[in-house]
């Protein structure tokens, strides 16, 4: 593990680096489709309680009580296979309160998105992607629509956490990653903790922090939030930056670092996972580049 003072050294670089690519690509004009009307949201209100859990407040006080109550209750599984069905109902039956059932943060944000939606909230999942080809990490979380803030806020549901500025205001992606580029104050905030000092708060999760600065280089948004999953994602692309490239050379690296994997990674089946990079690498050698969004489609209030 590494110390305060690496994770601080990370911390600026991964700031640099969105510091040197703040711009986006114009892109088209594109809205993500939110579906309030979807049939199962009413079991899945009733079978878990969600009006109980929710409580009284705004949407985001809303949204922080659900987060804090799912999060701890679904325990992480990085190489999760994705095989029950990406809905609310399905994965709340296979993991909740089921540690021998870890899912990634892909479904766990998927939960929270339904629960939010389930009550009327606008709720989103964002997909986070690094700068750098050779790491094969990324991360999903969720983000809600404030009406009285009139504003996106992030809620992770894989660290029971948020990003806040040094109000304590709960933060977007976009605004986190704008603020970070700037040399602005962030810090990761966990849900179920008593905050004093958000100072002391930035030193002690200056690990977590560097993480999300890690992965802000790039977005991707469920096109249409619903119950269950379309498959489609819009991008938010940096200017001057090829997907292609990136894709090509992720999947070459994942390929040379199988075996390795297989030794140090909990879960990792050489025999499935080998042939998905393969066939990765095939798709990115013929892929267009994929159209971005324009940013002003996802940090203005949904329509």
């Amino acid at each position: 593990m590494m110390g305060n003072e690496e994770n601080k050294t990370l911390y600026d670089i991964y700031r640099g680096i969105l510091c040197n690519n703040q711009s986006f690509q114009l892109g088209k004009q594109a809205q993500v489709e939110y579906r309030f009307d979807c049939p199962e949201y009413a079991e899945l209100k009733e079978k878990y309680h969600l009006n109980e859990i929710a409580g009284n407040g705004t949407e985001l006080e809303h949204s922080v009580r659900l987060l804090k109550y799912l999060a701890p209750k679904l325990t992480h599984s990085a190489w999760y296979d994705n095989s029950v069905p990406c809905n609310g109902l399905a994965l709340l039956e296979y993991s909740l309160e089921q540690p021998e059932h870890g899912i990634n943060c892909l479904n766990k944000s998927k939960i929270l998105e339904e629960c939010c939606l389930a009550l009327g909230i606008y709720a989103r999942r964002v997909r986070m992607l690094p700068y750098s080809p050779f790491d094969s990490d990324c991360h999903v979380v969720t983000e809600i629509f404030d009406r009285t803030l009139g504003k996106w806020c992030m809620l992770d549901p894989t660290t029971n956490g948020y990003l806040v500025d040094e109000t304590g205001s709960v933060l977007s992606l976009l605004e986190a990653r704008e603020r970070m580029a700037q040399a602005g104050f962030v810090t990761f905030c966990r849900a179920d903790e008593t905050v004093q000092d958000l100072h002391e708060v930035a030193q002690k999760e200056m690990e977590w922090s560097a993480y999300f600065a890690k992965n802000l280089f790039r977005l991707q948004i469920d096109a249409v939030s619903q119950f269950g999953e379309t498959g489609k994602w819009l991008d938010v692309i940096p200017e001057h930056f090829s997907v292609r490239q990136w894709s090509k050379a992720k999947a070459e690296y994942r390929i040379t670092m199988a075996p390795e994997y297989a030794k140090t990674e909990n879960g990792f089946e050489m025999a499935k996972m080998l042939p998905l990079f393969q066939k990765a690498v095939k798709e990115a050698e013929t892929m267009q580049e994929p159209e971005s969004i324009s940013v002003r489609c996802i940090a203005d209030a949904p329509q």
